[in-house]
């Protein structure tokens, strides 16, 4: 009974997400550009290593955001893996705080070379999520 009534409504609601809009072409473009770029450089897709160094979690929202089937990175050729030793790259967010410096260390050193690192957002950027904490 239920699942007949979670069947009408799925019907009678229709699909509610929207298009990209006008420029889909040139954002996909842009990202097979960036896939060329990286299979050039490592020879493979990206690997992403995401490491929460004490953010306030906003930009794991987003991160987690890229996965979904909206946007589905990994149809561009980037992939989050569990270990550091599988990554290319470092994604860093939050402000590294005293309790995190060592274990982000021990993840870079973990990482092979040639690695990469960014810092995402204004936590891991100026520290702005949280007021009285210091970047290390």
């Amino acid at each position: 009974m239920i699942y007949a009534r979670s069947i009408q409504k799925i019907f009678k609601t229709g699909i509610v997400t929207e298009p990209l809009g006008p420029d889909e072409a040139e954002i996909l473009q842009l990202v097979k550009q960036i896939d060329a770029k990286t299979k050039k450089l490592l020879g493979r897709a990206l690997a992403i290593r995401e490491v929460d160094a004490g953010s306030c979690n906003g930009c794991e929202i987003e991160i987690t955001g890229l996965t979904s089937p909206v946007y589905d990175s990994e149809r561009f050729g980037i992939h989050f893996v569990a270990s550091p030793r599988h990554a290319d790259m470092l994604l860093v967010t939050g402000p590294v705080t005293r309790n995190m410096e060592v274990p982000l260390r021990k993840t870079y050193e973990a990482t092979p070379d040639p690695k990469l690192v960014v810092a995402v957002g204004d936590c891991a950027q100026r520290a702005a999520c949280s007021k009285g904490v210091t970047p290390l």
